[in-house]
């Protein structure tokens, strides 16, 4: 009895040491984390929202927001954007945060054939709103041999054209911070 007493102890205290041995150097790097960094540059912040025309599946326009959204992002941060980008589904903006509103008017591929994405843009920025006017990008497609994955591609690929387009105008007019034509 008294054995099993002794081998419940090792045990016990073999448990405790290997806990502490990993927990006390997380702490202290924790601690060095939080002492070494100098503080964070604050990035320029963008606020994003995507209309989808209502006569499109109600049950894909939230998933079609979404894809466009993620795509700006994308061709954003290519592009040299810094700053964080929200996308707000169904959250109110916040005040005095640029917001980009884009109006998707067509994103398919058309009877001809040909992959085209067509949008509208507007900056609210400090209660100034900008219309950017009308982005557009076209491509032939050829369909019988592409199968779905290659449809994808070349809507993608239309809609990264119009969003540089996009991108290039934001930057060169120097209306968003974040952009490196507006850090200069």
């Amino acid at each position: 009895m008294q054995t099993l007493i002794q081998k419940q102890k090792n045990l016990l205290t073999v448990a405790m040491v290997a806990a502490l041995s990993v927990s006390v150097p997380r702490a202290r790097a924790m601690e060095k984390e939080t002492t070494a960094k100098p503080a964070k540059l604050e990035l320029p912040q963008l606020q994003l929202t995507v209309d989808v025309p209502p006569d499109w599946r109600p049950f894909l326009s939230d998933d079609l927001a979404e894809a466009f959204a993620s795509r700006l992002s994308d061709v954003f941060r290519r592009r040299g954007y810094t700053g964080e980008i929200k996308f707000l589904d169904h959250d109110d903006p916040q005040p005095g945060v640029p917001v980009l509103a884009i109006r998707l008017i067509n994103w398919r591929v058309g009877r001809t054939d040909n992959a085209e994405c067509t949008f509208t843009a507007n900056l609210n920025r400090g209660g100034t709103e900008h219309d950017l006017g009308i982005f557009e990008n076209t491509s032939f497609v050829w369909n019988n041999h592409m199968g779905r994955w290659g449809l994808a591609e070349a809507l993608g690929d239309v809609a990264d054209g119009a969003l540089r387009d996009l991108s290039t105008k934001l930057d060169k007019a120097s209306l968003l911070p974040g952009f490196p034509a507006a850090k200069k």
